[in-house]
């Protein structure tokens, strides 16, 4: 998943790092010859990322930012209470992780990724929802569920 740079900082050996909107942070290293960045050794350089779009492995592997805290849960719902915005393609504010919790039964959870993700969610295997990601669920049979929101 592309991600925007939403800022820098350093790490402990000094190195750059960019912030990205989803919570996490990459390296942006410049080594010639296996890493040609030098637009990050200035802060023009790094200014002038500011903004632009990067390729977030760990956005693609569904995993939240370390550091981030439950701020609220939803209502518990089941197959006939839940919203019906919830079966359509939905997403999630900037900088708001979601957790879907199954009490019960089982939910179809798909994504618009490429390639996309289509999974079963279970009580034993919640799935977590990075932000402004476009999403579905359908609940396959009787379900009780939540959603978890999570900031940092």
């Amino acid at each position: 998943m592309e991600r925007t740079i939403v800022g820098y900082h350093q790490d402990e050996v000094d190195e750059w790092v960019a912030d990205l909107s989803c919570g996490h942070s990459q390296h942006i290293r410049h080594n010639p010859p296996f890493l040609e960045h030098p637009w990050v050794l200035e802060a023009s350089g790094r200014d002038s990322r500011l903004g632009q779009l990067i390729e977030c492995p760990l956005c693609d592997r569904y995993e939240m930012p370390e550091g981030y805290r439950l701020g609220r849960t939803s209502t518990e719902w089941d197959e006939g209470s839940m919203p019906a915005a919830l079966r359509r393609g939905h997403r999630l504010a900037s900088g708001v992780w979601g957790r879907i919790v199954m009490g019960e039964g089982r939910m179809r959870f798909v994504s618009e990724t490429d390639p996309v993700c289509d999974v079963i969610i279970t009580p034993d295997a919640p799935q977590s929802i990075p932000p402004e990601l476009t999403h579905r669920v359908e609940p396959l049979g009787p379900v009780r569920f939540a959603i978890q929101f999570f900031q940092p």
